[in-house]
């Protein structure tokens, strides 16, 4: 079936093909039901190889680089043994439980971090990691955008799939204890972009889009510009407009749970289009292109070991590069404290600065675009 590249960019295909009874419930439909998927294009960008065909002039990034990489973090879990912490999340699964065995699955794994959060006394968590995160990339001479999401206290319409943290929760941050509002105050101070990571109802909700936004403004003392909603939560038929209206400039939720690729067939930054009123919005999105839980998670997805894993991000950056696209990377926070998922991503970040790399947050990413290449 031949792909028609406006209808595919304007998010008219994946209006047609997703479930909306799955993107309003409990599950976020995935690239099975992406209309590049069949015809074996999800690792294409299939919409600027014909853009470059007919003519179209590649994109120039700073410096004389070839190719642009927008590095993005998901603050979804901050401490591990924290005992309040995991006393809500316990709570939080106790409530969602379908059967006695949920129940009993629920209270042996949260009892077990609760005690571990008595056994670890004074002892660092092993989750208060994010200054290394900010070393490992400016010794690359990077930034980053890290998503957090506004606390449980500015949420009034909660899910079970939420983060359970809250942004009075203590952290250690470069050898310093701190709230988790403070470490996000100082991360900010030092260069690096504090993006919003709204909670699961916020997909159509626009009064509580804006109230988390503005919690997190308040923190940082600043205007939040850049959005990732949880788990990919998104519709395509309300989400952009209630971003765009809620002021949003930028958004990188447009990718994968259980893949990588191209979900639009585009590494190019692009302004969304709203299905409703048939218009273009302001609101511009830097498309997600590799997620670490995608390819490393022994569950789901791609279940890739580490070696594996790097030669799908080669063949992926080298496609990025020939375009002279934008490849938007996502590794967790959390995951440094698995050996493997944290040293793919320095031997990543390794690789695509030797690859004539430019490095920038969403932010960076989506105002360089504005200003150059429109």
């Amino acid at each position: 079936m031949p792909i028609d590249h406006q209808k595919l960019i304007q998010g008219r295909y994946e209006a047609e093909l997703l479930p909306y009874d799955l993107i309003r419930e409990e599950r976020v439909p995935d690239y099975a039901f992406n209309v590049l998927n069949p015809s074996g294009l999800l690792y294409r960008p299939i919409v600027d190889e014909e853009f470059l065909g007919n003519g179209g002039q590649k994109p120039i990034w700073p410096n004389g680089k070839q190719f642009a990489v927008c590095l993005t973090h998901d603050a979804d879990h901050i401490s591990l043994y924290y005992f309040k912490q995991s006393s809500r999340i316990i709570k939080s699964q106790l409530l969602n439980c379908d059967s006695t065995l949920q129940v009993v699955k629920a209270y042996l794994s949260g009892g077990i971090n609760l005690v571990r959060a008595g056994m670890r006394g004074k002892r660092k968590d092993p989750l208060h990691c994010y200054e290394q995160w900010l070393e490992a990339e400016k010794r690359y001479g990077a930034h980053s955008t890290f998503f957090f999401w506004p606390g449980r206290s500015a949420v009034t319409k909660r899910h079970h799939f939420d983060c359970e943290y809250e942004l009075y929760d203590p952290v250690i941050f470069d050898n310093q204890r701190c709230t988790v509002a403070e470490m996000i105050q100082e991360i900010d101070r030092c260069g690096w972009e504090i993006g919003l990571h709204p909670s699961w109802y916020t997909f159509d909700d626009i009064d509580e889009l804006r109230r988390e936004k503005d919690v997190l403004e308040k923190i940082v003392g600043h205007e939040i510009v850049s959005i990732r909603h949880h788990m990919l939560h998104y519709d395509i038929h309300q989400t952009p407009s209630v971003q765009a209206r809620a002021g949003f400039k930028y958004d990188s939720t447009l990718g994968f749970n259980d893949n990588i690729g191209f979900r639009f067939g585009t590494c190019y930054p692009w302004h969304i289009y709203d299905l409703e009123s048939d218009e273009e919005l302001p609101i511009m999105e830097i498309p997600l292109i590799i997620q670490d839980g995608a390819m490393l998670k022994s569950d789901k997805g791609m279940r890739l070991d580490e070696d594996t894993a790097f030669k799908y991000i080669e063949q992926i950056a080298e496609t990025v590069k020939t375009v002279g696209g934008v490849l938007t990377l996502l590794w967790h926070p959390s995951c440094i404290i698995k050996p493997d998922w944290w040293n793919l991503y320095l031997r990543t970040l390794e690789y695509l600065k030797s690859n004539n790399a430019w490095f920038g947050t969403v932010r960076a990413v989506g105002e360089y675009w504005v200003r150059v290449m429109k």
